[in-house]
């Protein structure tokens, strides 16, 4: 268990990168916490060690992102609650969040812990197709709200600590080729993690989850249908009736198995196809709109909005490889 490498790592601090990333975070209710409006890339990785002199707890109020978060407690513990279910994770525990997930954390005096951020799309963009990254992984996970803690008991015989200690060196070395390691070290954790929770999925007994296994079943030809027609005029009245289903059954089908509604879905498919496509600096916005099927550029940018909360214009400068 390399709990003690990661202390010592902690008292080198030139070498580790710090920062307080939940500055804006309601202090009454959960509120969203925008990562592109901070941060320069996909990925963030830091080691907190809460050590303030005067206050002997401090809690970081319940906010939610749209990227993953891995908290790897080294040393004491924290306080957690997940979705309105408490959870305190101890020295070698790790606790999950997927996006979406309202979490608030209390520490206090002592408590080390690394702290791995990832968006969805710098782990499995190309890999997985949209309807796995952005329903059938948070759907598998949304319906075990309890699979957020992995006890150190359950990760201590797996290779996970070991690649936690991998992504904390390399990106306080940043040595040629870093972000390739970080990114296959997180892949690797991410594929123990989701095979943990297929595993709790396909030991479901209550209804309501059957009923909801039945219905991503029924859905799949449409998810997959969005995923290779995303740029075309598809229509929810030709989905269902592609599905067998009346419209408005199809619709509140739709919803009731996805959280969103058809048009808000695949919105969010063809926005996540326009982030790849902006990093291409030669490309106009206006063209990467018809690309992923807007017709209408100020749309497209509104659209882009709500959905990254950032424009596209903004999101190409920040990350497009031509502007670094």
């Amino acid at each position: 268990m390399p709990i003690g490498e990661f202390v010592s790592m902690t008292n080198d601090k030139s070498s580790l990168s710090r920062a307080n990333i939940f500055n804006d975070i309601s202090k009454s209710e959960a509120s969203y916490e925008d990562v592109r409006a901070t941060k320069k890339h996909h990925f963030y990785c830091f080691i907190s060690d809460y050590d303030h002199s005067v206050e002997h707890k401090e809690t970081i109020t319940s906010h939610y992102h749209d990227y993953i978060e891995l908290i790897y407690v080294i040393q004491s513990s924290v306080e957690v609650t997940v979705n309105k279910k408490q959870f305190t994770a101890r020295s070698g525990d790790l606790l999950v969040a997927i996006p979406g997930d309202v979490h608030s954390l209390t520490r206090k005096k002592g408590t080390v812990y690394v702290c791995i951020q990832a968006e969805p799309n710098f782990l499995f963009g190309g890999v997985l197709s949209n309807s796995d990254l952005h329903f059938i992984i948070p759907y598998t996970l949304y319906c075990h709200p309890e699979a957020r803690l992995f006890k150190a008991s359950e990760i201590d015989n797996t290779d996970i600590p070991k690649l936690i200690q991998t992504i904390v060196q390399e990106n306080s070395d940043k040595r040629n080729f870093y972000m390739l390691s970080i990114r296959a070290a997180l892949s690797s954790i991410a594929l123990s993690l989701f095979r943990s929770w297929d595993s709790l999925s396909a030991n479901l007994s209550s209804e309501v989850d059957i009923s909801r296994q039945r219905g991503l079943s029924k859905l799949a030809p449409t998810l997959e249908q969005i995923d290779r027609k995303y740029m075309t005029n598809l229509t929810a009245a030709q989905m269902a009736k592609d599905a067998n289903m009346s419209y408005s059954y199809f619709s509140r089908f739709f919803k009731l198995h996805t959280g969103q509604t058809f048009s808000e879905y695949l919105n969010s498919v063809r926005i996540r196809e326009a982030e790849t496509l902006l990093l291409n600096d030669k490309v106009a916005i206006a063209d990467i709109a018809l690309m992923v099927g807007f017709t209408n550029t100020s749309y497209f940018i509104s659209q882009f909005k709500r959905y990254l909360h950032i424009t596209p214009k903004k999101y190409r400068k920040k990350f497009s490889p031509d502007k670094k």
